[in-house]
């Protein structure tokens, strides 16, 4: 039995009962019963994000005849695959809590062949049911740098577990040395987001309809995933860069109407998008997104991409923007986000933190070609995880 799940699920229970709506969700999304097995792979990951990181792969492995199950900790993870088109053979669910006799009768009844596990959810009751059953399981994309909870005492629990894993796939090789001293089946894997923005690049999604019509041969700069502090810094620029076009995506879309209040002019709503005219597009200078899912295609149609949450939150995605070969800027706390300080080191990146760095920013890039160069060395990841699946996990058995 996991302490940690025991411990979590208590709270989450009573929380629950209170009447916090997470917490309920968290629950009552449990109370359906798991898809019926077995399943060739068990995948699991923290939330939406995480799935991302190998959503191509899982197409191959769903067109080669897989079926292959996705268990999601979060509630978000399921609202996110509501929304989208999953393969044939590809099922989704939320993981049970960790402790038994729930653990024990979800796999009883999924039946998985192997279980993969991403980044570093790693539930103890759950990974310890799969090997006391013979089922053999790996780690895919952990970004434990030297001073992770791995690390450290509290970590004791997670390395024994650790060390029966197949292999344990590190994002970055900062985590390498920690990882072998503590005696883990351990290799610098990379990050499958490099290549799973790729495929969707490849897919080809783009802007918007009539994206030309709105950009009118002007440097476009994304605003992406933005926060109330990283609004407040570009908000003046506005006024003093009046040949750029802006297009705003706040990280919560439900916050459109408070960001339009505050422009100093005008602006455009993606989910309105169909109903403008070409000369309405090309007289407004923003666009504001108040709608999931158009981010990505809309980096493909910019000059350059400012993302969010480095001010306060939590620096968010830059690997979508860069993978289209855009300059990028962000602001100053990276925290753990390796991509972020390579990126940097590489100058492919730049940190902005008041006006005039805003401002130099623009007129530094403004003239400057995409270049996908950087990001495509980083890509490769996926291939190797296929192999490392494929031998030591031994799915196709």
């Amino acid at each position: 039995m996991s302490f940690a799940g025991v411990v979590f699920g208590a709270a989450s229970h009573a929380a629950a009962l209170f009447g916090h709506r997470k917490a309920r969700a968290w629950w009552t999304g449990r109370l359906l019963p798991a898809p019926e097995g077995p399943f060739d792979l068990w995948i699991h990951g923290a939330s939406w994000g995480e799935y991302w990181m190998l959503e191509p792969l899982v197409r191959t492995w769903a067109a080669s005849g897989k079926r292959v199950l996705i268990t999601f900790f979060s509630p978000s993870g399921i609202q996110g695959w509501h929304r989208y088109s999953a393969p044939d053979g590809v099922v989704a669910t939320l993981v049970p809590p960790d402790f038994n006799p729930y653990v024990r009768r979800f796999v009883d009844r999924v039946q998985p062949k192997a279980l993969l596990v991403l980044q570093t959810d790693l539930w103890p009751t759950m990974v310890r049911e799969c090997l006391r059953r013979g089922i053999p399981y790996g780690i895919a994309f952990a970004h434990v740098p030297p001073g992770h909870r791995w690390w450290s005492a509290l970590g004791f629990g997670d390395r024994r577990l650790l060390r029966q894993a197949a292999f344990v796939g590190l994002q970055h090789p900062s985590g390498l040395q920690p990882a072998l001293r503590a005696g883990l089946p351990a290799l610098v894997l990379g990050d499958g987001r490099f290549d799973a923005a790729a495929a969707r690049i490849a897919r080809g999604e783009a802007p918007l309809p009539s994206w030309d019509a709105f950009r009118d041969h002007r440097p476009v700069l994304i605003l992406g995933s933005t926060w109330p502090e990283d609004e407040a810094l570009w908000l003046p620029t506005l006024m003093r860069r009046t040949h750029w076009k802006f297009v705003f995506a706040p990280h919560d879309p439900a916050r459109a109407d408070e960001l339009i209040g505050r422009l100093p002019q005008p602006a455009l709503r993606s989910s309105a998008w169909p109903s403008y005219s070409p000369d309405e597009l090309e007289n407004h200078r923003v666009l504001v997104v108040d709608q999931i899912g158009v981010l990505f295609g809309l980096y493909g149609g910019a000059q350059a991409a400012f993302v969010g949450g480095a001010f306060a939150q939590g620096l968010h995605n830059i690997i979508e923007p860069l993978s289209w070969g855009l300059p990028v800027a962000f602001g100053p706390n990276l925290g753990r986000h390796w991509e972020a300080q390579d990126a940097l080191r590489d100058q492919v990146a730049q940190k902005v933190t008041n006006l005039d760095e805003a401002l130099s920013w623009l007129d530094d890039i403004e003239h400057r070609a995409p270049n996908q160069t950087w990001a495509q060395s980083q890509q490769g990841t996926l291939s190797t995880l296929a192999e490392l699946v494929d031998q030591k996990l031994a799915t196709s058995n």
